[in-house]
């Protein structure tokens, strides 16, 4: 079997020659590198320099000599995009002391630490971009294309990826995820309340966005995955009701999914952070039929998931900071007490709950891949076994 083969497999609860550990980028647990400063300190502690993958989650340098080393793997993903003529913003850069200040013409104010993109650390969004009607027309102004890649140029480029062996995916946006990350979480969750109708109209643009420049390329392409985002959770659940949910996501879901499945789409997946556990039901209402990483520090229930969802894909859910330093008696208890019973029951890829942090060691690191290369039976990867 090949890549595209052993995932399909998975996805629709058929026997693969071997379980791979697979991850999107995003969240790709230990498929597809790491930070910068977590990638220093593999190496510090004895992985060999040569190993790639470090960096930015979507621009991480020499993935695939990581891919080869750990034995993982990941879906292939668009490099050109169909839209053209965004506008945009203007932002400034100014530095105090440990940190960035990064200044947007539409408003936004951000602090974050120098080197943010090598540093496992969140900015602090001071002032978000979204705060009234107003910001919000001058946000989708700048935002909306004035026009499309032409008809033989965008064939040429999906022509590119016709011809695989990985399985594609195709990202179609999210919908109250993005209204949080405009708005920030407390101005977005009032503004469910107060000002319905601009929410509304964010989302609503968001599926024009989807209708115009997502779905030609999932018709014409048909990949096996159609990818969307939200961190709608916290620790403790949803950040909204399950019926505020359905009433300003559930058109893009229902009309995401739907167009999904009918041009073949394997899978229909949500990233979500925190607790999921009353999300997932949900999506699938919807005829989504994956998520991850299920973070284990979630509190989440991938077993109950199982048994109430069938056939409902799930990855991740092994917890991350079992590799790190002094966490060694960990690793073990953490993978046979989740990974055989979830392969017995199928759709299950196993891998990391989100990515490597910092205080990863190199033997670590290699003895969880070894424990789980075994248990999946995989023989790929060139790591030293443990």
């Amino acid at each position: 079997m090949n890549d595209l083969e052993r995932f399909k497999a998975v996805v629709n609860f058929e026997e693969p020659d071997y379980i791979p550990i697979f991850g999107f980028p995003g969240a790709p647990g230990m498929s597809r590198g790491c930070m910068g400063k977590t990638h220093r300190r593999l190496v510090e502690t004895g992985m060999p320099a040569h190993v790639g993958g470090f960096g930015a989650p979507g621009s991480r340098s020499d993935v695939e000599s990581w891919k080869q080393y750990w034995g993982t793997t990941d879906p292939i993903t668009l490099d050109f995009n169909i839209k053209k003529d965004m506008q945009g913003f203007r932002t400034e850069t100014r530095v105090e002391g440990e940190y960035e200040i990064i200044e947007s013409e539409n408003g936004s104010v951000t602090r974050q630490v120098i080197d943010n993109d090598a540093t496992y650390s969140m900015p602090d969004f001071i002032i978000y971009p979204v705060r009234d009607r107003e910001s919000w027309e001058f946000y989708k102004e700048r935002m909306t294309p004035a026009g499309k890649m032409a008809k033989d140029e965008i064939e040429q480029n999906c022509r590119r990826f016709d011809d695989r062996d990985r399985p594609l995916t195709v990202n179609a946006g999210g919908t109250l995820g993005n209204v949080r990350s405009l708005m920030g979480p407390e101005a977005f969750c009032m503004a469910l309340y107060d000002d319905p109708e601009l929410v509304h109209d964010i989302i609503t643009w968001y599926v024009e966005m989807s209708r115009e420049y997502v779905f030609p390329l999932v018709e014409r392409l048909k990949p096996e995955v159609v990818q969307l985002w939200e961190d709608i959770c916290g620790n403790h659940g949803m950040m909204v009701s399950p019926g505020h949910f359905d009433e300003f996501g559930g058109n893009l879901y229902r009309e995401v999914a739907g167009f999904a499945h009918e041009q073949g789409v394997d899978l229909v997946i949500v990233d979500s952070d925190g607790n999921v556990n009353e999300l997932v039901p949900l999506l699938a209402s919807f005829k989504v039929n994956g998520l991850f990483p299920f973070e284990a520090k979630g509190n989440n229930d991938l077993f109950g998931m199982r048994k109430a969802l069938p056939e409902f894909v799930l990855m991740g859910w092994l917890e991350k900071e079992t590799v790190n330093e002094g966490n060694e008696d960990t690793i073990e208890p953490e993978i046979m007490s989740k990974v055989p019973p979830l392969l017995e029951k199928g759709g299950y890829f196993p891998n990391g709950d989100h990515g490597l942090q910092p205080f990863v060691t190199f033997d670590n690191l290699c003895r969880f891949m070894t424990l789980l290369h075994e248990v999946c039976g995989n023989p790929e990867g060139s790591f030293p076994r443990k």
